[in-house]
């Protein structure tokens, strides 16, 4: 039996192993206060590669990629004290939204100093469990960063966290698929040719998609609340194949009390909900509806459409396809 002190000491231990894996974090939204929009929590998925001293590779999908590198700073010495230049802070919540985190594998992986562990007290004993495939420890706990109990999973071999969750508002992340390897090659942190070239491929499909679409009439609602820019709407993304658009449908919150942000997005029925840039934010109040040929989502900032406001935006939108 080991105790939460045991465990915490094991994720403030430094260095930390090379490590590559998915991570994936489940993030409840803000709503009105009285469950409107209904609940429609931000789900994000990251393929990543990590290195000591701090290299960092993330893969998003679709192309999309980036780099992190910690080689300017030096990683804090074991014991060092919370504040340590050389790592993020860790596991931590937002002071006024809790929920409205960077969702990253950093905050599991490079754990030193989490402001939200270091303050925390063990609710129970910790209890041996096994987490996709791997021998951990799992113990719940209360911290002041939180209204409800934090559950954390940790691999005490690698000193990292596997999981955290709160269950009673529905925020979840986790690391699987972990494979620890020797080292890993300097081109895994490097811009490279395949990576420029599926760039170029993705940017080619996008044009192509806005060339096509600017050519049908304008996708936006006949009603909206404060009214709309007169100008074109902005694409944000298209894709020939599937139907996805993607606008920004240019609120001029000057004209009324409505949205101060809106983006509308059409995708095919069954199919991943898509969530780029500021729609990912757990700050943004999304709708969701389907009809016979899409689902559909609309992603506001500064207040959702009421219930009255969204039949009528629904209603009024033309159909192409």
């Amino acid at each position: 039996m080991v105790s939460w002190t045991e465990l915490l000491e094991s994720l403030d231990r430094t260095p930390k192993p090379a490590v590559v894996g998915l991570h994936t974090s489940v993030q409840p939204r803000r709503d009105d206060g009285r469950g409107w929009p209904p609940a429609s929590p931000v789900r994000m998925t990251v393929r990543f590669a990590y290195r000591p001293s701090g290299d960092w590779f993330f893969d998003y999908g679709h192309g999309d990629v980036s780099f992190t590198s910690a080689d300017t700073s030096p990683e804090p010495e074991a014991g060092s004290g919370p504040g340590a230049e050389g790592y993020p802070a860790g596991l931590a919540f937002g002071p006024e939204f809790p929920w409205d985190l960077d969702p990253s594998p950093e905050r599991l992986i490079t754990c030193v100093h989490s402001p939200a562990l270091a303050e925390a007290t063990a609710v129970n004993s910790p209890e041996a469990v096994r987490h996709d495939g791997r021998d951990a420890w799992a113990v719940v706990l209360r911290t002041p960063s939180l209204h409800h109990p934090l559950r954390v999973t940790v691999d005490m071999t690698a000193g990292i966290l596997l999981a955290a969750e709160v269950e009673a508002v529905g925020y979840r992340e986790e690391l699987t698929g972990l494979e620890f390897p020797a080292e890993l090659p300097n081109s895994l942190f490097e811009w490279n040719e395949a990576l420029a070239a599926a760039e170029k491929s993705q940017q080619e499909r996008f044009e192509q998609a806005a060339a096509h679409y600017r050519e049908l009439p304008r996708l936006l609602p006949a009603y909206w609340p404060g009214g709309l820019d007169d100008a074109e709407p902005s694409l944000i993304d298209a894709d020939l194949t599937t139907g996805l658009l993607a606008l920004d449908l240019g609120c001029n919150p000057e004209q009324g009390d409505g949205p101060s942000m809106a983006m509308l997005i059409r995708q095919p029925p069954n199919t991943p909900l898509y969530q780029p840039g500021w729609v990912s934010d757990p700050e943004t109040y999304v709708h969701h509806w389907q009809d016979a040929d899409w689902q559909w989502t609309l992603a506001l900032q500064g207040r959702p459409l009421t219930r009255e406001e969204l039949e009528r935006v629904i209603a009024s939108l033309p159909r192409h396809n």
